[in-house]
Formats: C-alpha cells, sequence, structure tokens
C-alpha cells in the first residue's frame, strides 16, 4: 500500500529553511551542509509523486520511500530541538529565574555552545545520510515531471451535505421486520435469531438499523438494545454494554463478578420483550453463545437477536432461522446511490456523458454499497463536475490490483491531497469500532504536527483540522455521524479501518501480544491489552526508539502501569503523545518533565490522580492538556501560566475558586473546556486576557453562581455552552455594557440553568453572527429575546423542555438562513408557533426541517 510520504516532506523543508534554525548553523559553519540538505530536499520532492505511484506495483519503492520517511521523522526530531531552545529562552524572558535550574537539569547541563556544536554535527550527518538514500533515486529514475492527481473537493466548511439517506433495500428492511414481529410458531423458545449475513461493507449494519428504527418495531419492543461486537465474542463485555446501555447509572465494570453481573443484567431483563442487536460479530464458539443465550432466557417471549456478520459459519452457531444473505445492491439502486452522492439534490440527471462514465465505474464496484458511496462523494463538487476527474477514476489501474482492500476505496484513497493522507493513516492506531470525537482526532493530529499552514495564510490550525476533518467525512471515511452540543461523534467502517492500517505499514501499530516483539521504525503505539502493560522493562518494545505516540488501551479499569509508563517516558525521548485516557494510576511519574517535545497529555477519566507533579510545568511544548473527570485531582498546578503553548485545556478540579494570575495567563489558549467541579464558586476575572480563545464550555459546577465580568472581553470567542450550573444567575448587571460582547460569536448553547429568567441583553452584539442557539432544560426561562428576530445567520434553534416560557420567536419567518428548527416540550410556544405557522407557511419555506414535540411539520409547498 502507498506510502503517505508526501504530506511529511513539506514541514520539514520549512523548518530547516526558518531565520532562527539558520543562525545556528551559520554560527557553526554548518551553512553549506544546511544549503546542500535544502537542494537535495528540493530535488526529492520533486520526484515524489511519481515515486508514491510507482509504489503500488514496485515494492523496491515502497522500501525506498519507507527509508526516506523514516529521514524526514528523524531531522523533525533534531529541528524540534531548536524549538524547543527557543521555547526556554521565550520562558525566560517571560518568566525570569523561574527556569534556569529546571532547564539545566532538563538539557543535562549541556550548555548552549556545546548543544549548538553537536547540532551542526548532526545536520551534516542527516545531509550524508539523505545524500546516501538519493544515490537510489537514480537508479529508480523517476520522473520529475509526473503530476500526482488528487481530487481536492473542497476547504471551506460546511453542513455535512452528504448525510444521505439510503437508497434501494426497502424490500430487504420489510422481510426482516416481518421476522421481528411474526409469531413464533413454538412457543418453547422465548428468544430467536436472525442473522444477516453478508461481505463487507454491502449495508449489513444499515440494514439491521433500518429495522430498528421501524416504529412497529419500536412499538413492538420493550426494550432495545444495540452492541457492537468488533472482534471477539466476550460474554462478560456483551453483558456490560447490555446493562449499561439499559442502566447507565449502574456503573458495572471490570470489578463486577459474573454472579453480580449475570444477576443484574436478568433484573433488567426479565419479562421484558427485548431486542438486541448485535453488530459485526466476527466469530463465536458454540458454548460462548450458549451460554449468553440461557442468560437472555428470562426475557418475555418473542424477544429477538440480530446479528450481522460476514461469516456463514457465526449464523450456523448462532441462529434458529434460516439466515439473512444480503445481497449485492441492484444496477439500478447502485447509480441512484452513486448519483446521489456525486450531485447535489435536484442535478442528478443534467449531466448525461458523467451519467454514462458513472455507469462504468459504477458496474466496477460490483454493487457494493461503501464502494459506490466512497467513488461518488470523492467526485462530488459544488462548483461543477470534472470529467477528467471521472475519467481518472473509472481508468486507474487499481481496478486491476489483486488485494484484501476494496479497489474503490484504494482509489479514494489515492486521490486524497498529501496533506489528508497523513492524517487518514494516523486514525489506524484506534482500534475497530472506537468511538470517535472530532475535537480530539484534530488535537492528536496538531500535537503530531499533521495540519500544518503551507499557503501562507494565517489560519488556526483548529480551523485547518476541522477543515481536514470535513474533507474525510465528505469523502465517506467516517461513519455513523452524530453531533452534539460540544463534539461530533464517529466511527470509521472495518473496511476503511483495514485501509487506515494498510497505509500506516510501519508508522503506526495496536500492540495485542508480547510476542511477537515490536520491530521496526513504528511511531505510533496503542495498547488493546491492559495486561502489556504490567512490565517494568517491556522487552518487547527493545527494537524500537523514535516513538511518538503512546495511547494507553480503550477499557476501563486497567493496571496501574506507573511503571510502564515511566519505562516509556526514559525509552522515548521524542514522545509527542501520551494518550492515558481511562487510566488507573496515582501520579504521573516527575520524569514526565523531561519529554521536552511532548504536545499531547489526557489523563481524561482518571479517577485516583490527586495531583499534578511541578515538573509538568517544563512542559513548555505542551498544547493540549486533558483532565477532564480528574475527579479527585485537588488542584491545578500553581504557575500553569508557565505552560506557555497550550491551546486546549480541559479540566475538572475540586478547587472552590480557580486563582487569578493562573489559566487567565494562558495567551495561547484557544480552546478552553471547565467541567464536572463540584465545590467550583467562582472562575477568575482575568479569564478576559484569553485573547485568543475561540471555544468556552462550563459544565456541571452546581456551586457557580455567576459569571466574571472579564468575559466580556473575549472579543473572538466563536462558541460558548453554559450547562448543568443550577445556581448560575445570568443577568444583564454583571457584565456591565450589554453590547461589547461575542461580535463573532456563533454557536449559543444554555443548557440546565433553572436559575437563568431570561436571556441577557449583552448578548445582543452576538445577532449578526450566531449560527446556531440550543436552549433547553431552563425552567425559569420565562421569554424569548426580542433580538432573536435580527439573527439572519442563523441556521439551526433548537429550544426544548423549557416549561414556563411563554413568549414564542414571532419573527422566525424573518430568519432567512434558517434551515432547522425544534421546539420540544415547550406547550405554549408550541402553540403559539402552529397557530402563527397557519397562517405563514408561505414565509417559512426556506425553512427545510422543522419539529413541533417530535413530529416533523412540513410546509404546504413541499
Amino acid at each position: 500500500m502507498p506510502e503517505p510520504v508526501s504530506g511529511v516532506i513539506g514541514p520539514v523543508v520549512e523548518k530547516l529553511a526558518t531565520l532562527a534554525f539558520g543562525q545556528i548553523v551559520l554560527a557553526w559553519g554548518a551553512r553549506e551542509d544546511r544549503k546542500k540538505l535544502l537542494q537535495r530536499l528540493d530535488a526529492v520532492r520533486r520526484i515524489l509523486s511519481d515515486a508514491e505511484r510507482r509504489q503500488t506495483t514496485d515494492s523496491a519503492v515502497g522500501g525506498w520511500l519507507q527509508r526516506l520517511k523514516n529521514f524526514y521523522y528523524d531531522a523533525e526530531d533534531l529541528i524540534d530541538k531548536f524549538e524547543a531552545r527557543a521555547l526556554r529562552q521565550r520562558a525566560q524572558a517571560l518568566y525570569p529565574g523561574s527556569f534556569k535550574e529546571k532547564v539545566s537539569n532538563s538539557f543535562s547541563c549541556i550548555s548552549d555552545l556545546v548543544f549548538e556544536f553537536q547540532a551542526a554535527n548532526r545536520i551534516k550527518e542527516l545531509r550524508e545520510r539523505l545524500e546516501e538514500i538519493d544515490k537510489d533515486r537514480v537508479v529508480f529514475n523517476f520522473s520529475p515531471d509526473y503530476k500526482e492527481r488528487s481530487i481536492v473537493q473542497r476547504k471551506e466548511t460546511h453542513s455535512f451535505v452528504l448525510s444521505l439517506n439510503v437508497v434501494g433495500r426497502t424490500e430487504e428492511k420489510r422481510r426482516i421486520v416481518e421476522l421481528l414481529l411474526k409469531a413464533d410458531a413454538d412457543s418453547s423458545i422465548k428468544i430467536s435469531v436472525i442473522p444477516i449475513v453478508g461481505i463487507g461493507g454491502v449495508g449489513k449494519t444499515t440494514l439491521a438499523k433500518m429495522a430498528l428504527a421501524d416504529d412497529k418495531v419500536q412499538k413492538h419492543f420493550d426494550l432495545k438494545v444495540w452492541i457492537s461486537v468488533q472482534g471477539e465474542f466476550q460474554i462478560r463485555k456483551i453483558m456490560q454494554d447490555i446493562i449499561e446501555h439499559l442502566d447507565p447509572n449502574s456503573k458495572c465494570d471490570n470489578n463486577w463478578r459474573m454472579e453480580r453481573l449475570q444477576n443484574h443484567l436478568r433484573s433488567i431483563l426479565e419479562s421484558k420483550r427485548c431486542l438486541i442487536v448485535m453488530d459485526d460479530v466476527l466469530e463465536v464458539k458454540h458454548e460462548d453463545w450458549t451460554d449468553l443465550r440461557d442468560l437472555l432466557q428470562v426475557v418475555s417471549h418473542g424477544s429477538r437477536v440480530i446479528v450481522t456478520s460476514r461469516h456463514k459459519a457465526v449464523a450456523t452457531i448462532m441462529d434458529n432461522v434460516p439466515e439473512f444473505n444480503l445481497r449485492p445492491l441492484s444496477t439500478e439502486d447502485s447509480m441512484k446511490l452513486f448519483m446521489k452522492c456525486a450531485f447535489d439534490q435536484g442535478q442528478e440527471n443534467n449531466h448525461p456523458i458523467l451519467e454514462k462514465i458513472g455507469e462504468e465505474i459504477v458496474r466496477k464496484c460490483g454493487g457494493n454499497p461503501m464502494a459506490v458511496k466512497a467513488l461518488g462523494s470523492l467526485l462530488y463538487s459544488r462548483t461543477g463536475a470534472d470529467i477528467k476527474n471521472w475519467e481518472l477514476v473509472r481508468d486507474s489501474e487499481i481496478w486491476q490490483l489483486k488485494t484484501d482492500i476494496l479497489p474503490s476505496l484504494r482509489i479514494s484513497y489515492d486521490l486524497m491531497p498529501a496533506y489528508l493522507k497523513q492524517c487518514f493513516a494516523y486514525c489506524s492506531i484506534f482500534p475497530k469500532g472506537y468511538e470517535f470525537n472530532n475535537l480530539e482526532l484534530i488535537q492528536l493530529w496538531i500535537s503530531n504536527g499533521l495540519v500544518t499552514q503551507t499557503d501562507g495564510r494565517n489560519q488556526l490550525l483548529e480551523e485547518l483540522g476541522q477543515q481536514y476533518w470535513e474533507e474525510m467525512w465528505s469523502r465517506s471515511f467516517f461513519d455513523d455521524m452524530v453531533e452534539d452540543y460540544l463534539f461530533v461523534k464517529f466511527r470509521m467502517h472495518d473496511l476503511i479501518h483495514d485501509l487506515a492500517r494498510s497505509v500506516a505499514k510501519d508508522d503506526a501499530r495496536e500492540v495485542k501480544t508480547l510476542t511477537p516483539p515490536v520491530q521496526g521504525s513504528f511511531r505510533h503505539l496503542s495498547f488493546s491489552d491492559p495486561s502489556l502493560l504490567n512490565y517494568s522493562s517491556p522487552s518487547y518494545l527493545d527494537g524500537l526508539t523514535g516513538v511518538r505516540t503512546i495511547m494507553y488501551p480503550i477499557q476501563k479499569e486497567g493496571p496501574m502501569g506507573e511503571s510502564f509508563l515511566e519505562a516509556c517516558i526514559s525509552r522515548f525521548p521524542y514522545l509527542r503523545v501520551l494518550y492515558l485516557h481511562d487510566s488507573a494510576f496515582d501520579e504521573l511519574p516527575s520524569s514526565i518533565g523531561s519529554l521536552e517535545h511532548l504536545r499531547f497529555l489526557h489523563l481524561c477519566g482518571n479517577r485516583r490522580i490527586k495531583k499534578l507533579p511541578s515538573s509538568v510545568l517544563k512542559l513548555l511544548n505542551l498544547q493540549s492538556l486533558g483532565l477532564a473527570k480528574c475527579e479527585e485531582l485537588e488542584e491545578l498546578p500553581a504557575d500553569i501560566k508557565k505552560m506557555i503553548s497550550l491551546r486546549f485545556l480541559d479540566i475538572t478540579t475540586k478547587q472552590t475558586i480557580l486563582p487569578e494570575n493562573g489559566i487567565g495567563c494562558l495567551a495561547s489558549l484557544v480552546i478552553l473546556f471547565i467541567g464536572d467541579c463540584p465545590n467550583l464558586e467562582l472562575l477568575p476575572e482575568d479569564i478576559r486576557l484569553l485573547m485568543s480563545l475561540r471555544s468556552l464550555f462550563i459544565g456541571s459546577c452546581p456551586k457557580l453562581t455567576s459569571l466574571p465580568a472579564g468575559i466580556k472581553y473575549l472579543g473572538v470567542l466563536e462558541s460558548l455552552t453554559i450547562c448543568h450550573c443550577e445556581k448560575l444567575r445570568l443577568t444583564d448587571g454583571e457584565v456591565g455594557n450589554r453590547f461589547k460582547f461575542g461580535s463573532r460569536l456563533q454557536s449559543l448553547t444554555l443548557i440546565g440553568l433553572p436559575k437563568m429568567e431570561y436571556i441577557p441583553r449583552w448578548f445582543q452584539g452576538s445577532a449578526n453572527g450566531l449560527k446556531k442557539i440550543h436552549i433547553a432544560d431552563c425552567h425559569g426561562l420565562q421569554a424569548l429575546p426580542d433580538w432573536l428576530e435580527t439573527c439572519y445567520s442563523l441556521q439551526k434553534l433548537k429550544i426544548e423542555d423549557c416549561s414556563c416560557l411563554r413568549f414564542g420567536p414571532e419573527g422566525i419567518p424573518r430568519l432567512v438562513s434558517l434551515k432547522e428548527l425544534w421546539i420540544n416540550n415547550c406547550a405554549e410556544v408550541s402553540r403559539r408557533f402552529e397557530a402563527q405557522s397557519r397562517d405563514g407557511w408561505s414565509k417559512m419555506t426556506h425553512i427545510q426541517d422543522i419539529y413541533i414535540d417530535g413530529r416533523k411539520i412540513k410546509s404546504a409547498n413541499r
């Protein structure tokens, strides 16, 4: 599979060319080495497109590219040492005397002169190494004239216009629903299994979702559960998943004994007609299924299990009705889906030439919906279809390759722009079935240097990362998207994950066993078995040196792993990412301060850690710090202001007051989350100094009574979310000048604020820019503001569970940009709106989706 090298070389060249780097090499006579290095890199960059193309059929080229990529990584590690040095000098200037001793320890007492001398020698070594690699370039005779053809769809943000309805499968759904509702001929059978079997990407999961969402099915079953099995059939995990779905307050974990688990499970299911969907079962032992089935026998008659699988053997073991073999889509339905993905609504039949090419492409997809959707999405363009792109896909040589990866997905990857390929490959470090969120993934990309500004525009990295994510979503590389008020949750289909793992090759590895030892040039590691963290000296990692990411397992309540973590810190000095979600250790090792390259440190969900070591203040490069749901964390580091590179901060703390001269001094902060702080009463007034802050979340702080007046000075804030703060009062007076706030605010979310009687008028300054407003569970709210009807950019308005709300938004017809309107459980507002709408549908035809108390309302002309 292709080595995604082209996305790596650009940032390295740019860093080598910086003025600061040039000053050091000049000081030590390395000027000529640097010049030759840049010239050689430029020559290599010009032939990369041809090399990446040829590696598909020539393994020797692939090996050469791997050597080249390893060189780039090592070069970047050296350059980052210079950047760390510059950061140290900046920190010393900001806080004189604070870093002198710490810095000397961090660099093992090496003087700046010695450091620069050694760095100059390293530049010479890199130049000589690149010359050796470059000798083979001549042997391969790459063409500098070959132009990589990528299909760049769009870089501006959008509203996920490619969320499509299912095409076809109407008959299949009818038959599945019929089986679900059918009375069992044998009255002794309480629960029967319906297996849906088919090849990967054919639509098994989609069909199961369609059946589950059917109105008759929803009414027929008392309890409905969806379980993503994703691999080994583990009875304990399936039981836990069912319990967590039906009784989320139970907090069952690995500490529960099987006896407790089965008793609780049976108590929930007893005498209920249940529908359980087990999605993507790859293999199952007969005895495991029999044991689980026996535990489920407490359900009432007519209960069902839907199982989706690629393997008929699974159906043979589990079913007691004939398996449902899902066939490929018909040619007609495949073409409908393809054209729907490739064109905006209403434009599908206006391109006869493209339709003919599309038919040829669709035939090659063999009726696989995922293949059809991937290529249709790839060729989508708002600015007009490009015949050359369509011909490029149709005539690609990849259709002829014999591989386990669908050719359509290979083509979609190959035609990605270079800046997306590395980001996509990085996703392979997560396990199959993982539920991503876009904020987390973008932070990981940024921390690994995968999001870069290359066109001269001074654009926020977070904005660029969001554009990267949206481009990948539009290409159908992400699935099951669910948008909530903080972030977007999504998954990767198994076949897409296989593709990501294939292109990552020796870059990323999910470590599952001790043997064989991990060897090669892996840079990113995740550990799927908690027992792997029990080793204080993990010899199975001895063959690695340049690791940049360490990701702990996703499973909760695993072993503590303090010794393992300390071993990784000492062994991998170039770590950029420590992803330690749901870990259970009591403290971080103080040696963490030695990781001068660390950009990402997340301890979210650690319910034991009480204090961070003072050495974290040495992490001058740290950009993303996650402490969410660290319920025992007594306080933030007193001098957190010294972490001068922080861009993302997510905190939970037991503090009553967040002190001044702390987080308010983090000038680089772009995103700030403050949540689950049971004692927090006051936020610092110097929050006004966060002049780079774009997103602010304050949630689940039950003792917080007011916001600091300084919040009005957050002039570039784009998203504000305040939720579940029972004592918080939002009034006009406490924030001063009511019209100064938030001219750039685009998203406003207010949820669970019972003390709020009206929306403060200081939000009026945001009226022109607001695109999304969500107000929910504010039972003291009396009226919506009169300035709401001046929100001419508003696209989504959602008002829910505001029982005292009496006056609705009479000016809604004037909101010309409004696309979605939701009014739920606000009786008087619903009544007023429906009365108004009966006389004014013609003025609201621009609103695409209107929901009143869960019912979708349609205007007369739709």
